[in-house]
């Protein structure tokens, strides 16, 4: 690898990824603006949470289904149309009428259904616009730990408008940022995409993507059990208000860790190095475990000194993904990556929420397992990546 750890990664590189992010950035918003506009519209916490489920479920199908058009042709257009689509329905189901609980659900899960797969053309274009590893590395690095920011500052958005204003200005305010970033993202990606090249036929994406699709969705599921395992420990504290705040700082350690790790020039490649970042994960969640019993202030510390792997092991799971997906099929691996990210955080919260009724320490306890768990794929890839090495020489990594 060449480069140093101070330089910035191409202009076009940081271009991208900041256009990908407001195109993104619905994801931090809509989820919360439907649940509060629902509630307030219907007066029923069910069809709340019925609405806001669907819109998860349409935003787990949506990348694989428009991953494929957008990778084969002009993706730009995909993505530009879907913005603005997906805005439309935001901007209806903030006008839906409140008696109508069957009509929200349903303009909800077209919402989640056509949300733009921003995600996955943006990382499909990194190892294009990085001069070198270590910059293709920090991109995909930069890329993980400003998700981060997407989902603590749509949240927090949402909350200020909804006290200002309403839930559905909100949810409006949702709909003008998506299309905007959309728009914006498909402007900026014109002249940079090349379509995947086609080979006749429906081409598989690469046999090793079971490997970190497995390790994500079981890092996923880890993630969805702690994110409702923390609210429920701070609600037997008696404290159950500040659990956002506590949330919060473990998705600060993750930016903080990301940042560090951009800076960091890796002497080993993303398969290589994946195995040792998970035993952080690992450790992370045992310290977590521990410490909640003593009161939320050592959990706040323990989650923030956790959250510090998190970035870079979601960097180093997406490298991977590059390396082993066929370059004809590398949107749709990307595609099927944030689809397996976004079933594992909906069924781990679900198991959380059964966990913790009892004792939270399951759900910390399970947390942990579920990380053990994605560990090991990551063992066998990295058994595969130093087999080749040793096979190609040293120009193979």
């Amino acid at each position: 690898m060449s480069g140093s750890a101070g330089s910035l990664p191409h202009a076009s590189g940081t271009t991208v990824l900041a256009a990908s992010l407001a195109a993104r950035f619905p994801q931090g918003m809509a989820p919360l603006s439907v649940l509060l506009l629902v509630q307030a519209r219907t007066g029923s916490v069910a069809a709340a949470g019925l609405a806001t489920g669907a819109w998860s479920l349409g935003a787990a199908v949506a990348p694989p289904l428009w991953a494929r058009p957008a990778g084969r042709g002009r993706a730009d257009r995909v993505v530009a149309a879907l913005g603005l689509a997906q805005g439309l329905v935001l901007v209806a189901l903030a006008a839906a009428p409140g008696d109508s609980a069957p009509a929200f659900t349903v303009l909800a899960a077209l919402g989640g259904l056509l949300a733009a797969p921003a995600s996955p053309v943006a990382r499909t274009l990194w190892p294009r616009l990085g001069r070198t590893a270590h910059e293709v590395d920090r991109l995909y690095t930069l890329d993980a730990t400003a998700q981060e920011l997407i989902f603590i500052a749509g949240p927090a958005l949402v909350g200020v408008l909804v006290a200002l204003a309403s839930p559905s200005a909100a949810l409006v305010a949702a709909a003008a940022a998506g299309a905007g970033g959309a728009l914006l993202f498909a402007r900026t990606i014109r002249p940079l995409w090349v379509p995947h090249p086609s080979e006749g036929r429906r081409e598989p994406m690469g046999r090793a993507l079971w490997l970190p699709w497995s390790s994500l969705f079981a890092l996923a599921l880890a993630l969805g059990v702690t994110e409702v395992g923390i609210p429920a420990t701070a609600l037997a504290d008696g404290r159950g208000a500040v659990s956002g705040g506590v949330l919060a700082v473990w998705s600060l350690g993750s930016l903080v860790g990301g940042a560090l790790s951009s800076r960091h020039v890796w002497s080993w490649g993303p398969a290589r190095r994946l195995p040792a970042l998970f035993g952080a994960l690992v450790a992370g969640s045992v310290v977590v475990w521990i410490t909640w019993q003593f009161g939320l202030g050592w959990l706040t510390v323990a989650l923030f000194a956790a959250g510090l792997a998190l970035a870079p092991t979601l960097a180093g799971l997406y490298a991977v993904i590059a390396e082993v997906s066929r370059e004809s099929r590398r949107t749709d691996a990307f595609a099927l990556g944030n689809t397996s990210i976004l079933l594992g955080l909906g069924l781990g919260a679900s198991a959380g929420g059964w966990l913790s009724a009892t004792d939270p320490r399951h759900a910390f306890a399970a947390t942990t397992g579920l990380l053990v768990v994605a560990t090991l794929p990551t063992l066998v890839q990295r058994e595969r990546s130093t087999r080749f090495s040793s096979q190609t020489g040293p120009s193979a990594s």
